[in-house]
This record gives C-alpha cells, structure tokens and sequence, in this order.
C-alpha cells in the first residue's frame, strides 16, 4: 500500500513540475518587410516598431517569415541583440542580382543548432524569386530538447505546389530529425486557410501534425477588412499561419494565441504588418 501510495505522490509531483514550470514562448510572424522595391509599406518605420516590441517581450525564440529586407533586418537585429544574441538567416540568400531570400530569420535568447535548411524545388511567380524554402533547429530549453521548423509555403492559389513542398518538408526535415523523446514544432505561413477544411486536414495529414484551438479573441492572421496595412473590404479574414506539434505526447500543454501589433501614428493605431503574429506557450514534460 505504502509502494502505490509513493508512486501515485511522485506521479503527482512530476505533473506539477510540468505544469507550473514555465513554458517555452515562441513568436511566428510574417513582418511582411519586402525587398527593396517596394517602397510603399512603410518598412523603416515598422521594422523600428517591430523591434520594440519583440525587445520589450518574453519571447524565447521568435520566428519571422517575410524579413527580406537587409536595411530592415539590421534594424530590427541591432536593437534586440542584447537580449535575442543568437540569430539565424534568412535562409537560403540569392546570389543574383534577381534573386532575393527565403525571409525565414530566427532570433533567439537560446542557442540552436541548425540541422538542415532547404529550397524548394518548386514555386512560382514571386515565390521563385524569393527562393522560398524551410529550415529546421534543434535546442534545448530548461534541460529539455525541442526541434523547430519553420517554412513559408507558396502563395496566389497554387495548392498542388503547396502539398508538394509540405512532402518535402516532411521527407528532408521532419522524418530525418525525428526522435521519438523529442517534440517537433513546426511554424510558419502556410498559405493555408483553416475554413478549406479538405486542404487544412491534407496539410496536418501530410506532416502527420497536430493543431490546436486558439485561446485569444482574435481568430485570424490575415485579416483584408480589419487589418490597416490591408484595408479591403470585400476581402474575408483568413487564418492561414500556424504553430503545430509532432510527438506532441511530449508536451504537457500549449496555449496558442494571435496578436495584433500596432503603433500609434498621430491619433491612429496602425498594424505592423499585414498579417497578425501567432505566439504559442509550449510547456515541455
């Protein structure tokens, strides 16, 4: 009786430790800071905005899609070194003239080692030009280890090259890193809205992933009507980027919420971008 009794009290305690340790914060967002021609988006303003607000936050890793811009990118680095030291990308640089990076840049308070990056093989449009792609990190948080991945997959409606590099993320990355004792997250812009239920399901079906509610109000990540960057009024908010877990048997709890950072300018908020961040708290068994 004494032995069930002491096995039950060191379950409960190990379960507590769990769930009061704290978490692991991740930060996954598309700052949509274009190459240089594009002059219209108010990029130094919102890359010195940008860096204020991931300076003044708690975020472990944050995880940004989107950062092409060189000028922009030393902005944002420069101001948060001193607490994100370890900063990785963007992955995949062009060497030519016409051809620009995959604007996956990762800034960390946590070394990471990378594994391996990819270029997709195919893409189309703007998307070729970016030399859009994925890439995977291993750390270790509080002596547990976590793999994370994070991928900006092809835009404009093109779902048949979008199930094609979800394959390839998961034969290069996901299958070849994959460890039984350790929890894979897998972040990004997906270009893929939730409401196509048959797409969603294909995507967390070829990643063999797992997704999760949100427990903020704000349900999107693309909002056309709501967002100022965007400001469309036909247009319909879209959920389309995404923190999802493999071997998430390893993760006691995760909360996921959307944000929407913005900056005063004159008398208006203004978004910092066109599309909302996604943060997530990983509490890691």
């Amino acid at each position: 009786m004494k032995c069930i009794l002491l096995i039950l009290l060191l379950s409960l305690m190990n379960t507590v430790t769990a769930s009061d340790s704290s978490p692991l914060r991740i930060l996954s967002w598309n700052v949509y800071l274009l190459p240089v021609l594009s002059l219209f988006n108010d990029n130094p303003l919102r890359a010195r905005a940008i860096a204020d607000e991931i300076y003044d936050s708690n975020y472990d890793v944050v995880v940004f899609q989107e950062a092409f811009s060189a000028t922009n990118r030393r902005r944002i680095a420069r101001r948060i070194r001193e607490k994100y030291p370890f900063q990785y990308g963007p992955v995949n640089q062009g060497r030519a003239l016409h051809r620009t990076n995959s604007g996956l840049w990762i800034v960390s308070r946590i070394p990471l080692t990378l594994k391996k990056s990819i270029l997709f093989s195919e893409s189309t449009g703007f998307d070729a030009v970016a030399r859009k792609g994925a890439v995977i990190f291993e750390g270790e948080f509080k002596g547990k280890k976590f793999q994370l991945l994070t991928t900006h997959l092809q835009a404009d409606g093109k779902p048949g090259i979008r199930e094609r590099q979800l394959e390839e993320i998961r034969q290069q990355l996901l299958h070849p890193y994959s460890d039984v004792h350790i929890p894979q997250v897998i972040c990004g812009d997906f270009n893929i809205e939730k409401s196509d239920s048959s797409t969603y399901d294909g995507m967390l079906r070829v990643l063999e992933a797992a997704d999760g509610e949100l427990s903020s109000s704000l349900r999107y990540s693309y909002d056309e009507r709501g967002n100022s960057l965007l400001r469309r009024p036909e247009g319909n908010p879209k959920l389309i980027d995404y923190i999802l877990l493999r071997n998430d048997g390893l993760i006691h709890r995760i909360e996921r919420k959307i944000r929407a950072f913005q900056r005063l300018v004159g008398e208006e908020m203004h978004h910092l971008s066109d599309h909302y961040a996604l943060e997530a708290e990983i509490h890691l068994y």
